[in-house]
């Protein structure tokens, strides 16, 4: 409350006007004076204080004994009200209300699993519990390995998968893929660690992650970076990107800003099941930005990509050598 308003109540409180709630305020801020440490220009506006604490009493110990019991119950009863409409919906948020991750990913196939391996397929993805809760939702050919869960949080991941760790300060949680190790405690982030895709990269979104590539820690990453790791050289780079859930892959849209090939052709076979292929050393140094999403189709696609690389792509492999880009059809790697 600003002094304005504070010195409108004591006003009415003096006047005999305020009302019960109002009187209530203004008693309440007197009871205070005594119990917080205020500083004097927060009530240098006062004519006269020690008149008006007087006049305050004085007013209040009209109605107060006849209504201390009233309001000592009106107040009990209001604090119980607030304190159970808190514990209400602090259990709904919890336990029933969907978090953002979940109203996502609610047309995701969900599976459980305590131990063993599940895997995905061409633009298939799936949430997969943990026997802690933990959810991990795989992206397309992406697998995860579990084995011994209960005694040590650790899982093996291959491909791509977003990460919504329970938090458990005792048992830390740990990925294993693309050669780095990432720890956490309880958080959410998203790895990519695909063995077709030289690059291993992490991206948090909530809570720090611990990054090592078995031989030293490379970094402690919080919200809103990332790292991006070259298995081949041991090279990695730090980047800011805010983790974005409705402008990930997990809402059916990727965005490649200056992608490698490795990369596109990763995420058109993650949508399209065919696998970019060419002998051009220049395709496969260059750079590409481009969109993918479920409602485009594979053949508008292609002819973006066509636009892009300037050659034309053909949906089998082609025999002819002048032929530099073609696709194939591929299972999960």
């Amino acid at each position: 409350m600003d002094q304005n308003q504070l010195k409108k109540l004591i006003k009415k409180y003096q006047e005999g006007t305020a009302s019960a709630a109002e009187k209530f305020v203004v008693e309440y801020w007197y009871e205070s004076l005594g119990q917080q440490k205020t500083e004097d220009s927060e009530i240098d506006f006062l004519p006269d204080r020690k008149n008006l604490k007087q006049r305050i009493v004085w007013a209040a110990s009209e109605y107060v004994d006849k209504r201390s019991i009233d309001r000592r119950r009106f107040i009990y009863v209001a604090v119980a009200s607030v304190m159970l409409f808190m514990l209400s919906t602090v259990l709904y948020h919890q336990y029933f209300s969907p978090s953002q991750i979940d109203r996502l990913i609610k047309p995701i196939k969900i599976v459980y699993l305590d131990r063993g391996t599940i895997s995905t397929g061409t633009a298939e993805r799936t949430t997969v519990i943990l026997n802690d809760g933990t959810k991990v939702i795989l992206n397309a050919n992406s697998g995860i390995t579990v084995s011994n869960y209960d005694h040590v949080r650790d899982v093996k991941l291959n491909g791509e998968a977003f990460f919504d760790v329970k938090r458990d300060p005792s048992r830390p949680f740990t990925v294993h893929g693309g050669g780095l190790n990432i720890k956490v405690l309880g958080t959410s982030f998203n790895v990519k660690a695909y063995r077709d895709i030289s690059n291993t990269s992490v991206s948090v979104r909530t809570g720090k992650v611990q990054v090592d590539n078995n031989e030293k820690n490379l970094r402690t990453l919080l919200p809103d970076e990332n790292i991006s790791y070259d298995r081949k050289s041991s090279n990695f780079k730090l980047t800011n990107a805010e983790y974005s859930l409705e402008t990930s892959w997990l809402s059916d849209h990727v965005k490649l800003d200056q992608a490698s090939f490795e990369e596109l052709n990763q995420n058109f076979k993650n949508f399209y099941g065919f696998s970019l292929h060419t002998a051009d050393e220049k395709l496969l140094k260059d750079r590409y930005n481009i969109n993918f999403r479920k409602s485009k189709t594979m053949t508008a696609a292609l002819e973006e990509i066509q636009l892009l690389t300037g050659k034309k792509s053909v949906s089998k492999i082609s025999r002819r050598k002048k032929r530099s880009f073609y696709t194939k059809k591929k299972g999960l790697t």
